[in-house]
């Protein structure tokens, strides 16, 4: 939930929605571009026949794919608010926010263009339809990550972070235009879904490892560390619903207790993926910061956030049909928070994404 909590080292992020901005030209790495608002690799005119700048030569292949993924959506970005200044109303609103988010996506990662490349095509005047095919475009994209060979569980998180955001601003570019039979946008992560079976998620290989502090350094251990602190962070907002329905108000327990319902269905979802013969995480997760009891309210509302964190990190983690059901999971979690609080941002504005 935030630092009091034992399985748990998420900060408290501003949830504001991104500004409009430039973000200014800079060389470098994708380790160098986890800041709100620095990290942007462009490069102009560089043809591999020509002669790679530098900075790209000496890139990995990750790097270089993280920079074309950022170039992409750069490319929707500057679709959805060149249509924005198109129009007006709450559709100019949602196109706003999502050519923000696609912007924050594209400078995280950094771009890589080519002055040769035939530039964005963008639309003359605004409509219903072009502002729809964006939103197509953008769910399109976040239903798969790029596929690195080396990728670390920050660059996945990040990844991620950007798939889902986008999406549900995609979504609401969708609701804005107010069509009675609107389309049915791709969820994130979920491309395959159906289409192959995929082994069961493998047990938590060390139990210290539902510490967020602890490095996980092999990539093949990261789906199942992911699930497990998934469900760790779930059972654990479950625990403090109970406590918050046990000890508040008559009036509001029923409502929680709708609440836990939803949540606990979810929670067997996500444990159908994870070999039956794994251990139970409930109890690990049973645990409170000192005098939690007295802040129950804001315990909830953090282990609600680390628990949206921990799922989008473990669609991300996953492959194949599991991870299409996990990507379920986490859509219909994010759905909810956002119908509750419009402006909840799964990619953070602030000064850093761990």
């Amino acid at each position: 939930m935030t630092e009091k909590f034992p399985h748990s080292n998420g900060r408290k992020q501003s949830v504001s929605r991104a500004p409009i901005w430039i973000a200014p030209a800079l060389g470098g790495v994708v380790a160098a571009a986890l800041t709100w608002g620095i990290g942007s690799t462009v490069f102009h005119g560089a043809l591999v026949d020509r002669g790679l700048p530098q900075e790209v030569q000496s890139a990995s292949v990750d790097e270089r794919s993280l920079w074309i993924h950022g170039a992409q959506l750069a490319d929707l970005a500057a679709r959805a608010n060149h249509l924005a200044g198109l129009t007006d109303g709450d559709s100019a609103d949602a196109l706003a926010n999502l050519g923000a988010s696609l912007a924050q996506g594209a400078a995280l990662l950094g771009e890589l263009q080519f002055e040769e490349e035939s530039a964005t095509e963008l639309p003359q005047s605004y409509s219903p339809e072009e502002a729809t095919a964006v939103a197509q475009d953008v769910a399109t994209m976040s239903a798969n990550l790029p596929s690195l060979k080396n990728p670390s569980l920050q660059t996945v998180k990040l990844l991620s972070q950007i798939s889902f955001q986008t999406n549900a601003d995609a979504h609401q570019v969708v609701n804005s235009i107010g069509e009675k039979n609107p389309p049915e946008l791709a969820m994130p992560l979920s491309e395959d879904a159906g289409q192959q079976e995929t082994e069961p998620v493998s047990c938590l290989p060390d139990g210290n490892l539902l510490n967020d502090d602890i490095e996980v350094k092999n990539p093949e251990d990261f789906e199942s560390v992911t699930v497990a602190r998934a469900l760790d962070r779930g059972y654990a907002l479950d625990y403090t619903l109970q406590l918050q329905a046990a000890r508040g108000e008559a009036a509001a327990s029923e409502s929680i207790e709708k609440r836990r319902t939803v949540l606990n269905k979810r929670l067997a979802s996500l444990r159908s993926v994870v070999d039956s013969q794994c251990g139970d995480l409930r109890q690990p997760a049973y645990a409170l910061p000192e005098d939690g009891l007295k802040n129950l309210d804001s315990i909830v509302s953090e282990a609600s956030e680390d628990f949206d964190q921990a799922l989008v990190l473990a669609s991300g983690s996953s492959d194949g049909s599991t991870q299409s059901q996990i990507a379920a999971v986490t859509f219909e979690v994010l759905k909810s928070e956002s119908a509750s609080d419009p402006d909840h941002r799964i990619l953070e504005s602030g000064t850093g994404v761990n």
